[in-house]
Formats: C-alpha cells, sequence, structure tokens
C-alpha cells in the first residue's frame, strides 16, 4: 500500500466503519422488509417508501456538491454529520418501537441520510486512493463490510428467530452503527474542496458534464436499463419468500439466512478479486460481464422452485453485487477530472436513486398483474440489453475512450 499517510488513514478508517456499515446493509437488504411484513403487517405503500428511502438520498445528492461548494466545507466532516444525523432518525424508531409509522420513517430517512452522503466519500477516495490500488482498496474494505453484514445477518436471524418482540434490539443496534460509521467518517482525513473560484454553484450545475462527456452519457444510459431490470427484482426477494399470500411463507430465521447471509457471504468472498479485475481491465467488460451474471441470478432465483434455487440465485446475485459495488462506487473515477469526481458522482447517484424510487412501486404494482416469474424474464432482458448497449459502444470506442475505461494508471 502507498506511503502516503492519507492514503494510510483513509484505509484505516474506512476498515473500521466498514463495520456498522455492514450492519446497516443487513437492515436495508433484510431485516427492515423482515420487520415490515412480519411484525407491523404492513401494506405496499409502506414497504415501498422503505425500499425507496436509499433512492431517495440518491436523488438528492445532486444538490449536496453544489452546497458544499457554496459553503467551502470539508468533505469528510460533512458526510460525517449527515451520518450521524442519520443515525438519530433510526434512534427515534427504537426509542417508539411499536409505532409503525415511527419505524417506517425513522428507517428509512436514516438510509436516506446515509446514501445521500455518497458522492462525498468517493471524492475523498479518488483524492487520497492511488489509481493503479484504488479498486484493491476499495475492495478490502467492501470485504470487511460484507463480513460484518453476514455476522449480524446470523445474530439477527437467531435473535428473531427465538421471538419476535426481539427486533427492538435490531433497531438498536442500526441506530448505533449510524453514529459510530459517523465517528470514523469524521477522522478521514479534512480533505478541502480544490475547485477554481469560478466554479458553477448552481444547484444543478453538475449536469452539465452528462452533455459534455459521451462516454459519460453512454454509462449512464447503460446503467439505467440494468438498474431498472435489477432494482424492481431486488425489491421483491423478501417479499416473495416471506409473504403468506404468495404462498412460499418460510420462516423468518430462513427468509434471513437466504436473502441476507448467503448473497453478503459471496459477495464478501468475491469483492477482493472485483476490485483486482477492475483494476487490471476495461470497465466496459467488467460491467458486461456483471450484467449476465445479474440476469442469471434473478431468473434462478425466481424461475426455480426450490430452496435449492433460492440459494443458487442469491449467491450468484452477492457475486454479481460484490462487482457492482466496486464498479458503482469507483468508475466515476475514470472518466471525471479529478476536482470534479463528486460531480460526476452526484449525477450518477440522483439516476440511480431516480430508479431506485421506481422500481419499488412498480414491482408491487406488477405482481398485481403478472407472476413473479413473467416479470424476472422481462426484467432479465432490460439487463442483458444493457449489456449489449455497452458492447456496440467499446467497439466503436476512440482511443481518448479506451484510455479512459481501460486498465492502468491515467495521467
Amino acid at each position: 500500500m502507498s506511503t502516503n499517510p492519507d492514503t494510510r488513514r483513509t484505509f484505516h478508517n474506512e476498515l473500521w466503519r466498514s463495520l456498522p456499515s455492514g450492519v446497516l446493509d443487513a437492515m436495508s437488504s433484510t431485516f427492515g422488509m423482515l420487520i415490515a411484513v412480519r411484525v407491523f403487517h404492513l401494506g405496499h405503500v409502506e414497504k415501498s417508501i422503505f425500499l425507496s428511502a436509499t433512492s431517495g438520498g440518491l436523488v438528492t445528492s445532486l444538490f449536496v456538491i453544489p452546497l458544499l461548494l457554496r459553503f467551502r466545507s470539508t468533505i469528510a466532516r460533512t458526510a460525517a454529520k449527515v451520518q450521524m444525523l442519520g443515525g438519530a432518525c433510526m434512534a427515534a424508531a427504537a426509542l417508539f418501537p411499536r409505532e409503525p409509522w415511527v419505524f417506517i420513517l425513522g428507517l428509512s430517512l436514516g438510509l436516506f441520510c446515509f446514501s445521500m452522503q455518497i458522492p462525498l466519500l468517493t471524492q475523498i477516495y479518488r483524492l487520497n486512493y492511488p489509481e493503479a490500488q484504488r479498486g484493491r482498496l476499495y475492495a478490502i474494505a467492501g470485504v470487511t463490510r460484507s463480513a460484518s453484514a453476514v455476522g449480524f445477518g446470523f445474530f439477527g436471524g437467531w435473535l428473531i428467530g427465538l421471538s419476535l418482540d426481539n427486533y427492538v434490539w435490531l433497531l438498536w443496534c442500526f441506530a448505533a452503527s449510524g453514529f459510530l460509521s459517523g465517528w470514523w467518517t469524521y477522522g478521514l482525513p479534512a480533505v478541502p474542496w480544490e475547485t477554481a473560484e469560478s466554479a458553477d454553484t448552481r444547484l444543478l450545475s453538475a449536469l452539465r458534464w452528462v452533455r459534455a462527456d459521451r462516454d459519460f452519457r453512454t454509462l449512464l444510459i447503460s446503467w439505467m436499463m440494468m438498474g431498472i431490470g435489477n432494482l424492481v427484482m431486488a425489491s421483491l426477494f423478501v417479499e416473495y419468500l416471506a409473504n403468506p399470500k404468495h404462498g412460499i411463507n418460510l420462516p423468518e430465521r430462513t427468509v434471513a439466512w437466504v436473502v441476507g447471509v448467503i448473497p453478503v457471504t459471496f459477495r464478501m468472498l468475491s469483492s477482493y478479486h472485483w476490485g483486482l479485475f477492475y483494476d487490471r481491465v476495461g470497465l466496459f467488460m467488467v460491467r458486461s460481464i456483471l450484467n449476465v451474471i445479474f440476469a442469471v441470478a434473478i431468473l434462478t432465483f425466481f424461475l426455480g422452485q426450490s430452496l435449492t434455487a433460492w440459494c443458487v440465485g442469491m449467491g450468484l446475485w452477492g457475486v454479481a453485487n460484490a462487482g457492482g459495488n466496486v464498479t458503482w462506487g469507483l468508475w466515476v473515477t475514470k472518466l471525471a477530472p479529478k476536482h470534479a469526481v463528486a460531480e460526476y458522482m452526484s449525477v450518477h447517484s440522483f439516476l440511480t436513486g431516480f430508479r431506485g424510487l421506481l422500481a419499488p412501486p412498480i414491482a408491487f404494482a406488477a405482481i398485481e398483474v403478472m407472476s413473479f416469474q413473467n416479470l424476472s424474464l422481462i426484467c432479465g432482458a432490460f439487463i442483458l440489453s444493457a449489456s449489449a448497449f455497452i458492447t456496440v459502444r467499446a467497439r466503436g470506442s476512440d482511443d481518448e475512450t479506451r484510455r479512459r475505461l481501460g486498465p492502468g494508471e491515467r495521467l
């Protein structure tokens, strides 16, 4: 690893921050929905609010960067304060655990805050991690985060398996994790915001890069096609296995294991390898391979009619999610000028959030008129189409595009 003190400090703090982040991952992917379905028996509206919370924060992130430019705040401390606010929202849910609307709003606002500050962290990675090692360092923290999510998945599944009333203790774990994540983020190097005095600080100024950068625009379109298909089906994993009206109705512990533990275990085991792959292979190829794995995973899960098929599907989805996390979090660092990484990422986050807001209501509306199996075929076709789209663009790439999106150090 680099001897740069900022690199070492960033990596150290990110490793520690990955532990509470893994707990929050388990909450957003499994336990939040499981509590909503089994404890409060909430309807589609409330569940859609929870599932859309992360996406809402990503949409809002488009406005975070211009505000930061306007106030000249430090990046790390701004991100930390937003995370601690998220922890406070989750603490409200723990303080009033019998109120379904406080539960939904508290956890949803917590996830909203955590996703809103993602572009700030991406800017820190761009400034403090060397290009040739960025994927590896990011992936190592990702492995720790996945291991934390796996461990908490086992713990949480065991705890609510003893008694559903133990969900209250899970709520306190989520709140504490929010505050701990903010603490470690606060200790990151206080990177000053370096930009020209004439920089555009209008709230929608980051969108100018979509018009100016063709490669950025191409990948955003591809990511939108893939993301719609993937997020629609991901919204239904717990619903499919846990809601009695769909006929499967697995026990809480089994749902937590299949949806919360298996994919995160495979994500943990493959994250480091995807980080190395990202550093050494062109981005177009990485993205195309990931799309194929996502599609196969979704089709296996929803077309299979056995516990084995559900486990295999979740395992493949975890492998794809490992690579997806690395590329989603870092790909803009290959494209953006050094000072504009957070702006590029805010646009990417905004569009991710936009499709994430659409996905849950689309998912729940769709299963009212078609089967899970037919919906999975449609969404799988969307994901594969995204690979075809960027493959065509990659074959027609000029030398500059190949340099920007290929492996190796950017000059």
